[in-house]
């Protein structure tokens, strides 16, 4: 989600075709056989209805081939009044067998409709820059086995993916995205960048932001961040699931999106209120996004895809924007503020 000044709200999301060329369906165990794009949608009022713009990004624009294979979820964020950053997920060529190495990218555009500059190479990437990585505390797993279609060393594929662009405090832009401490315990990779010229440059990989309550979750994915201009307090949203392994059944796994707080964007982060950090009334939603927020009331309005468990109808389709509310007494005393 990317709100213009004004009305305009910009979209962006994940798409694929439902079916074949032939008409047949594509299920969603063969979704990552077949190559998907990012599409922009707008809206004039405040997300009743879409129209739709287009693709954005296809698979294949990176020159050093960190996008080989296919593009996934990212982010937009207006730079300035001419120029507007793309943060995708691309993904590696790496054969059959291993079809999840994943890379951090960011294009730049001249407006909200299309990146104009591809970057010539990954912003970050697990394979390139693997020692440095695991340096700062992140979990990889073996070299020669990174992005394997059967997990990491028992867990769920790797996750390098999902960047999210937002500025801090001091106007320093800054990224996040999904990662791990080990191979079934999630955690949320934090960068500081730079813009030099018409480019994205990655200035420092931080230690990674340990969620209070990861023992719940193995996968915490598209995070995001939002400061909230009242109190100057930090929000983390992430699309959390508990996915054991790879080729666990679906009806196995729990999907819920999780909100913490931070009075210091390098934390320590606690879950959003004294019941836990779990958002109610978002079932069947994944990779949310907070379109409006008033911690004050305990109120916030949602935008999210709905997944294939929302029934045949709903799925990879958005839903309206749905109004969530706390209890205003879970907003007070959050231990682990600055």
């Amino acid at each position: 989600m990317m709100q213009e000044p004004g009305e305009e709200w910009n979209l962006y999301c994940l798409a694929l075709s439902k079916t074949r060329l032939d008409g047949a369906p594509i299920l969603p165990a063969e979704r990552n056989d077949f190559t998907f794009h990012v599409r922009r949608f707008t809206s004039l009022n405040a997300g009743g209805s879409w129209h739709d713009r287009g693709a954005v990004l296809h698979p294949g624009e990176v020159s050093d081939g960190a996008d080989a294979r296919n593009v996934w979820s990212g982010s937009t964020l207006r730079l300035d009044t001419e120029t507007v950053a793309f943060g995708f997920t691309g993904v590696r060529d790496c054969g059959t067998r291993r079809r999840f190495l994943q890379t951090i990218c960011v294009a730049t555009g001249n407006s909200a409709a299309r990146p104009d500059r591809m970057p010539e190479a990954a912003l970050s990437c697990p394979l390139r820059d693997y020692e440095t990585i695991v340096s700062k505390g992140y979990y990889l797993g073996p070299r020669e086995s990174l992005g394997s279609n059967e997990g990491e060393e028992g867990g769920p594929i790797m996750a390098w993916r999902d960047p999210f662009l937002f500025r801090g405090p001091d106007g320093q832009l800054h990224a996040v995205w999904s990662a791990k401490l080990s191979p079934t315990i999630p955690a949320i990779a934090h960068a500081r960048l730079e813009r030099i010229g018409d480019r994205i440059g990655l200035v420092q990989l931080s230690a990674p932001i340990e969620l209070p309550d990861a023992h719940l979750m193995t996968q915490a994915e598209v995070p995001k961040i939002y400061r909230d201009p009242a109190s100057g307090d930090f929000l983390l949203m992430v699309s959390a699931c508990d996915r054991r392994y790879e080729g666990q059944p679906d009806r196995e796994l729990t999907h819920v999106h999780r909100l913490y707080r931070s009075g210091d964007l390098y934390g320590p982060w606690a879950a959003f209120g004294h019941g836990g950090s779990a958002l109610p009334g978002l079932e069947g939603i994944f990779g949310a996004s907070l379109v409006a927020h008033d911690l004050s009331t305990g109120r916030f309005s949602v935008l999210g895809p709905f997944t294939e468990n929302a029934g045949p109808e709903k799925q990879l389709t958005f839903a309206d924007v749905i109004e969530v509310e706390l209890e205003t007494e879970l907003l007070t005393e959050q231990p682990g503020l600055a």
